[in-house]
């Protein structure tokens, strides 16, 4: 009867023990998965970048310098042509000089040459311009036009002349005018001159 209840017993505390033991290691395990899960979600809570998007991010950042390098170019660019062309906005430019006697002498659109004097007055069509080589600060220009002279002389004219950018809308030049004057039935060949300074408005 005693070794039949220590028998009992035993069986009992082996089950109890058996238990615990599964228990804990099923608890063991549990652990274990938690954690994995765990670093699990760390790691996709800190994903870094993908290469891809690293580099997309870097040519946008270069193509936003270059842009930002070419934008000082182009004013640049902008600058010197309005210096060559006189400095000023609106394309009209004034002065005094030598063309028909003491003369107002100007251009519009940087395209026609004007004269008004004392002794008539002349207007050339600008159709060519040019730039000497080297560091020449000097730009040629060849027209056409016609005068009128107080004398009732007129006629067609070549122009051919050099012009300076000086500063600050101040241009001055030069030129050679060949001509053909008439007057009543005669007709005269010549050549005439000019100079003047002029500032662009």
């Amino acid at each position: 009867m005693k070794s039949k209840f220590k028998l009992g017993i035993s069986l009992i505390s082996l089950m109890f023990v058996s238990t615990l033991s599964i228990a804990a290691g099923s608890t063991a395990g549990g652990e274990e998965e938690w954690q994995i899960v765990e670093e699990g979600s760390t790691n996709t809570a800190s994903t870094k970048p993908s290469p891809s998007t690293s580099s997309t991010a870097s040519s946008n950042r270069s193509a936003s310098s270059s842009q930002a390098q070419s934008k000082p170019a182009k004013s640049s660019s902008q600058r010197s042509s309005s210096r060559r062309s006189g400095g000023g906005n609106s394309g009209f430019k004034i002065g005094m000089g030598l063309d028909q006697g003491l003369s107002v002498v100007g251009q519009i659109n940087n395209q026609v040459n004007f004269a008004i004097g004392n002794d008539g007055i002349a207007a050339d069509y600008i159709f060519n311009r040019g730039r000497f080589g080297g560091d020449v600060p000097f730009t040629w220009f060849a027209g056409v036009g016609g005068q009128i002279k107080r004398s009732d002389n007129f006629g067609p004219r070549i122009a051919l002349g050099v012009e300076l950018d000086i500063s600050n809308g101040w241009d001055a030049y030069a030129q050679l005018t060949p001509n053909m004057m008439f007057h009543k039935s005669d007709l005269k060949l010549g050549i005439g001159a000019g100079i003047g300074i002029r500032y662009s408005f």
